[in-house]
């Protein structure tokens, strides 16, 4: 958890003003509505075995390409309009705002989590302290927000609107007067997305390198269960288009390093924090082209030196690529090593 490395990097983008530790925070719940095409996800999944076979399927070294391709039939002829009331928390009195999307896998507590002793990996607590209002958010599907169809709702540009949606939430209801996305893993290609579309005045990244050359080691590592099978007092109530991972330690492979965390903090996020994510996301998320030269904001790309999915478990001398694609952005840096997972 790199957190307490991502206040100082909003300089550039606004000046905070001071707010108390203790600022106000509240959950809320945003209707957001949005209208954009969806892809046709061919995939079933009935039992573990079929999630067993999508998983080679989308593992094998020419997954997306002619022989093997990805589960998808093109995309509906016309967008499909849809409203879901997203649950968030907001922190704050309006002003320099930051707006928080989490990965596949997590959900809102990830920015927040609240076990003995997560001062120190709290990140919402720490923006606060400096002066940044905070709208942190669980995805469609997942935790408080609307529990959806994995297959038509879960998607990538499906989340790309709603982040849309919450900016212009931010900006309209809640007082933002500059707004920066944070996001982490699938999260950062969600921010990364929405900031081609739509005016922000900084980006951050992480567990992001723009690249999915190493995508199969993280959905490989995960190995992957219906999520309602594999915990139904949690679960049960999701279609079997949701996946989880199997257990802690497949868990602790795609999001941790060794000796670079504790033990005790893994075993809270798969126990408490985490959330099964829908099967209409990863394909959708392969099948899209993200403009990232038309993001002009400030970018910062800050992560993990051995994060699996982003970089195939040492990042260093592959995020430096993420300067070949953000060739629009006011200002980019990155960091590749720090350790961290």
């Amino acid at each position: 958890m790199l957190f307490h490395r991502l206040i100082p990097i909003f300089a550039a983008a606004a000046q905070a003003l001071p707010q108390p530790a203790s600022a106000n925070c509240r959950d809320i719940q945003i209707p957001i509505t949005v209208s954009t095409p969806r892809f046709i996800v061919t995939a079933s999944l009935q039992d573990d075995w079929d999630v067993t076979a999508l998983t080679f399927n989308l593992t094998r070294r020419d997954s997306g390409k002619a022989a093997d391709p990805l589960p998808l039939n093109g995309q509906t002829s016309a967008s499909i309009k849809s409203t879901y009331t997203v649950g968030a928390t907001l922190c704050g009195n309006g002003g320099p705002t930051l707006v928080l999307t989490h990965g596949i896998i997590e959900s809102k507590l990830y920015w927040r989590p609240n076990f003995p002793g997560s001062e120190q990996y709290n990140f919402v607590d720490a923006a606060i302290a400096q002066g940044y209002s905070v709208l942190s958010y669980d995805r469609i599907g997942v935790g408080s927000s609307p529990k959806v169809n994995s297959l038509t709702d879960a998607q990538f540009q499906v989340e790309v609107a709603v982040l849309e949606g919450l900016v212009n939430y931010a900006k309209t209801k809640a007082h933002a007067t500059k707004v920066a996305l944070i996001g982490h893993s699938y999260g950062s290609y969600i921010s990364s997305a929405a900031a081609t579309h739509i005016e922000v005045d900084g980006l951050v990244l992480t567990g992001f390198s723009g690249t999915f050359d190493y995508f199969a080691p993280f959905v490989a590592g995960t190995n992957l269960r219906i999520a309602r099978s594999q915990n139904p007092v949690r679960w049960g109530k999701l279609d079997s288009g949701y996946l989880t991972t199997s257990d802690l330690y497949a868990e602790a492979y795609i999001y941790y390093a060794a000796p670079y965390f504790e033990h005790s903090v893994a075993e809270y996020t798969f126990n408490v924090a985490s959330e099964p994510f829908a099967i209409g996301e990863l394909p959708s998320l392969l099948a899209t082209t993200i403009e990232y030269e038309d993001i002009k904001a400030p970018v910062l790309v800050l992560q993990g030196q051995f994060d699996v999915s982003a970089c195939g478990g040492n990042c260093v001398g592959v995020v430096n690529g993420t300067k070949d694609i953000f060739t629009g952005a006011k200002v980019l840096k990155y960091v590749d090593n720090l350790p961290a997972g």
